[in-house]
């Protein structure tokens, strides 16, 4: 008995922190609502629908999810094997915690967390793009455009006014895109203003190393066909024989006149994967992820407004770690918000103090930058160590060291924090 007495308050404390965490959780938390039209299905069928939180302001995020996709009988088919909850609605949550740049914690999210968030979950593989309904002979349904303008058209009818910054990661970048310039006339009658930001979807059509690997452009022409694609007429009018061409996002791009923002990291490992490029160790398969650096790199010279940092990863702002991100000491978070205060007319003065448009990194080879999410060998699941990285892609460890006047052992077991300053000025 006397123990227990001595314990009740622990017992409480543990009490009262688990209440203050669930309260929190539900405060960062959005609410479904599915879609009033039903005909706008996820793949399999099951209801479309969309998460929301207002905010205080009158500014509002919507965010599209990524995850993929599929464009044939086969690739559908493993990918409801392998990910059915990327196919269907039938396991949504009637709440779900918001993502880093949807959360209302000032901390994690100190552009937006006064803004009224909108989350799209993804459900229906084909970027945002198609119009192809279920039919009684149809497997799936792919209607990712439709489900798009009918949020869009929801929002409007709940009051949507002020400031829509359109945003997606990796598919739902891709979506961004495809949806920016339609959702700018859809709602400019209302006097809303669009902007958007593309995470992590700037994919090139490079032919694959890999022999059974499908090539990006046979993939989007059968996507394209598959979910009854609606690129930009825009874009599409300007390869009308291979209208699947706009999914791409530098061949789009020229098209867009919407405020873009483009995020990619220039050894994006999406695009390393979709080349046959996977957890490369040999020197020739690095000369591959350097081919393709140089390709992203180039694709991005008449971007306007783009954040590229030399890193191997894929997805940024639905992450915790997007505050870090920076290059040539410039975080992600400034870079946006200096580029929100051009586009929203921002006083000159105010611009003035603000980072450049543009910031790709100088640095040429892969994780060079030491705010980049950390590399891991896919097989063990351990950190793979920085000179151990610079090596296996050709570098001179002994040459390196010699020029900075340091014993080769020694720079092999440095940490990465040290290793960084000192070979910044040798690449």
């Amino acid at each position: 008995m006397f123990g227990s007495t001595r314990l009740w308050p622990l017992w409480t404390l543990c009490i009262l922190l688990t209440a203050a965490s669930e309260s929190s959780s539900q405060a960062d938390s959005l609410r479904l609502t599915w879609l009033a039209n039903s005909s706008l299905t996820c793949n399999d069928g099951t209801p479309a629908g969309y998460y929301i939180r207002r905010g205080s302001s009158s500014h509002l995020v919507m965010y599209l999810e990524g995850g993929g996709y599929c464009w044939d009988g086969a690739s559908c088919r493993a990918r409801w094997r392998r990910r059915p909850a990327l196919m269907s609605s039938a396991r949504w949550p009637r709440a779900r915690r918001a993502p880093a740049l949807l959360s209302t914690d000032p901390a994690a999210n100190p552009l937006w967390h006064a803004s009224t968030h909108v989350l799209l979950p993804y459900c229906s593989s084909d970027m945002w793009a198609g119009t192809r309904l279920r039919t009684a002979n149809d497997s799936f349904a792919f209607t990712g455009h439709l489900i798009v303008r009918a949020v869009l058209g929801e929002l409007l009818r709940l009051g949507l006014s002020g400031r829509l910054l359109l945003v997606g990661s990796s598919a739902g970048a891709a979506g961004v895109m495809l949806h920016a310039d339609g959702a700018r006339r859809l709602l400019r009658p209302a006097g809303v203003r669009v902007a958007a930001i593309a995470d992590s979807g700037w994919f090139l059509d490079r032919p694959p190393r890999a022999r059974r690997t499908p090539g990006a452009d046979v993939v989007a022409r059968l996507g394209h066909a598959l979910w009854a694609g609606r690129p930009p007429a825009s874009c599409a009018r300007r390869h009308p024989a291979e209208p699947w061409l706009c999914y791409f996002g530098y061949r789009l791009y020229p098209h867009i006149r919407t405020p873009l923002f483009v995020f990619q990291y220039l050894f994006d490992s999406a695009q390393l994967t979709a080349e046959g490029v996977r957890a490369p160790r040999t020197r020739e398969q690095w000369d591959a992820v350097h081919e393709t650096g140089a390709a992203i790199r180039a694709s991005l010279r008449s971007v306007r407004a783009t954040f590229a940092p030399a890193c191997i990863a894929h997805g940024a702002l639905a992450r915790p770690e997007w505050l870090a991100i920076n290059v040539s000491g410039v975080s992600l978070p400034r870079a946006l918000g200096c580029w929100e205060a051009r586009v929203s007319g921002a006083r000159r003065r105010e611009r003035a103090r603000c980072a450049p448009r543009r910031l790709v990194e100088r640095c040429s080879w892969p994780q060079c930058n030491g705010s980049c999410p950390r590399l891991r060998d896919p097989r063990t699941g351990e950190e793979v160590a920085l000179s151990a990285l610079l090596q296996s892609f050709g570098l001179d460890v002994r040459g390196a060291a010699a020029a900075m006047g340091l014993d080769a052992r020694a720079l092999s077991r440095m940490s990465r924090a040290e290793l960084l300053p000192l070979l910044a000025p040798h690449t």
